[in-house]
């Protein structure tokens, strides 16, 4: 028995293991079921190549028989490994059943096989007892080869292209591709060099070789995902520079919204495809060399403005480092177009609320928010002294040669001071008259509506997104009602609560990382809205007078305003009610709880 006989030997036994593998894995997807097809046809062709092989000295008919067989199987082995390299290169996705419709080749190729007495169209007996392939052997090896070969392009071009051509993968991806075509291949010139049962032999290591590749030694596990098909279903736009800043790739959301602006191909340098006149092209390539330079990546919103486009995108580089040395740099754009417009427009629509019978109390508030605006006033009085005295000094040295530029850029600093001290308390003062303002105006409104609660949902979420980021909180959404539910009720007016009360969990975080819910649900034909935080909770005498009067413990920061007219808004325009729970260092809740139409 020489080695080739046992390698069969070898590779039938293991075939039948790797199939009984295959068998008991669960939750099969296409690839699976190919690959166990493929395994059970090379068993059964190795099977019986081994029974020609000993019974051949004994039964010259029957092994004419199995020789036949051994033909039909090939058929249908091609066609096999084509299904799995398509599959493969389709990331696993299910075959067309009209692609199907292709087994009625070896099929049709099986019938004329064992036809072949009455057309003799296969193979023909010389006298000597040889035989010679006819016409349609050879079409029928050409169909395998060209099956055999797509299915082999199918997986060498995703996988190079997937992996890189030199990783292990694409090296046993194109070992076992050209195993089996190699061995045809001589075997076809010249059946005399070796026996033909080298074949499923090679066919065999093929196999094996592909499982591994293709499951990376996890046996089914996962079916891999082309990288380009994963970044051309990212809904931001991004690009890859080399480290020579030239175009190395991008997606097609990149190609899909550049596209009409910006013309663009690979191994052209970013200054190129950038307008360099343009003012957004300057702060890209400026914040592009700071990210190179720091190695560092950096985060910054630009708005680009040209022709017919007008977009905001929130950019990010990122330098992608191996052994200290930068290999690439990767631009991502986010589009925030829509989010801008969206809190634009909220910013623009909404008013400060308040219940119409607390503004009937109006000499309390106001006499609150005179307190409140004593400071500033003595501040910005103070400050008008300031600079009364500095432009006097100013006015006498206009003449005196005696006073330097220096002096003159002395006295204009020192007004800049004073100047930026009352910015910031006239801006104290403009929103605490705005406050009281706006309640005035809603004080006779008569303004009614209704919203969904999803349109809800998605305003707190796009306007509290900037301010969540920014000091590193999350916002938990749960809503177990259908979020179509109708809320009586000016939406902007309830966004505006419910958006004072995020803000004030995420301030109770005091700068660390929280995590915040917004739970919606059902008690009978009312909505409860909660807000909850797990934070520091509020001290008893906070408690004992929050929603009576406003109160704060924001300090200078603080008007105590939010919360006092929030509860104002849903008890008096909402008819809800509105309470709270809050227990020091574990975390406070407020409960909104209203009608639904």
């Amino acid at each position: 028995m020489d080695i080739s006989f046992i390698l069969l030997h070898i590779s039938t036994g293991l075939t039948f293991v790797l199939f009984l593998l295959i068998v008991r894995f669960k939750n099969k997807k296409a690839l699976h079921f190919y690959f166990l097809f493929a395994f059970f046809a090379i068993f059964l062709w190795s099977v019986l190549f081994l029974i020609q092989q000993y019974i051949s000295p004994l039964n010259l008919n029957a092994t004419l028989s199995l020789n036949n067989c051994i033909n039909s199987l090939l058929n249908f082995i091609s066609i096999l490994l084509f299904f799995i390299g398509y599959v493969y290169a389709k990331s696993g996705s299910k075959i067309n059943k009209k692609m199907n419709l292709l087994f009625l080749i070896p099929v049709i190729n099986v019938v004329l096989l064992w036809t072949n007495d009455l057309h003799q169209g296969v193979y023909t007996y010389t006298q000597q007892g040889e035989s010679i392939y006819g016409p349609l052997a050879y079409a029928a090896t050409f169909i395998n080869y060209v099956f055999l070969l797509l299915g082999l392009a199918y997986l060498i071009r995703f996988t190079v292209k997937n992996a890189g051509f030199f990783s292990k993968q694409s090296a046993l991806i194109i070992l076992g591709a050209i195993a089996p075509v190699i061995v045809d291949v001589v075997y076809f010139i010249n059946r005399n060099i070796f026996p033909r049962y080298i074949e499923a032999i090679s066919f065999t290591v093929t196999v094996i070789c592909f499982l591994i590749a293709i499951f990376r030694f996890e046996l089914f596990n996962i079916v891999p995902v082309a990288l380009q098909t994963v970044v051309d279903h990212i809904s931001d736009s991004y690009l890859v520079l080399n480290e020579h800043m030239e175009l190395s790739d991008f997606n097609k959301t990149f190609s899909d919204t550049f596209g009409g602006v910006l013309e663009f191909r690979r191994k052209q340098k970013i200054d190129k495809i950038l307008d360099s006149d343009t003012e957004y092209a300057r702060i890209i390539m400026n914040k592009l060399e700071d990210a190179t330079q720091k190695q560092k990546p950096l985060y910054f919103e630009i708005h680009i403005e040209k022709e017919d486009f007008d977009r905001y995108f929130i950019v990010e580089i990122t330098p992608v480092i191996t052994a200290g040395a930068i290999i690439c740099t990767i631009i991502l754009f986010k589009d925030i177009t829509e989010q801008k417009k969206d809190a634009e427009l909220i910013a623009k629509t909404q008013y400060m609320l308040i219940e119409s019978e607390h503004l009937a109390s109006l000499g309390q508030l106001v006499g609150g928010i005179a307190h409140n605006l004593k400071t500033p006033i003595m501040s910005v009085a103070g400050g008008l002294e300031g600079l009364t005295d500095l432009i006097d000094e100013y006015e006498e040295s206009v003449e005196d040669s005696a006073v330097t530029a220096e002096d003159h850029h002395e006295i204009a600093g020192d007004m800049r001071v004073w100047i930026g001290k009352m910015k910031e308390y006239t801006s104290y003062m403009s929103d605490i008259i705005t406050t009281v303002k706006g309640q005035a105006v809603q004080l006779t409104s008569t303004t009614t509506g209704s919203f969904a609660v999803k349109e809800l949902i998605k305003r707190v979420e796009i306007l509290m997104n900037h301010e969540l980021k920014r000091y590193s909180c999350r916002l938990d959404v749960k809503c177990t009602i259908d979020k179509n539910t109708i809320v009586k009720g000016e939406l902007n007016s309830f966004i505006q609560v419910i958006n004072n009360l995020i803000i004030n969990s995420i301030e109770a975080y005091e700068g660390e990382r929280g995590v915040i819910e917004f739970l919606v649900s059902r008690q009978e034909q009312m909505i409860l809205f909660e807000v909850r935080d797990y934070a520091c909770g509020m001290p008893n005498d906070v408690k004992d007078k929050l929603f009576k009067e406003m109160i704060t413990t924001k300090a200078k920061n603080g008007t105590g305003l939010g919360l006092y007219m929030s509860y104002s808004t849903i008890t008096g325009r909402f008819g809800g009610k509105m309470w709270f729970e809050s227990v020091r260092g574990k975390g406070t809740t407020f409960h909104i709880l209203v009608p639904s139409l």
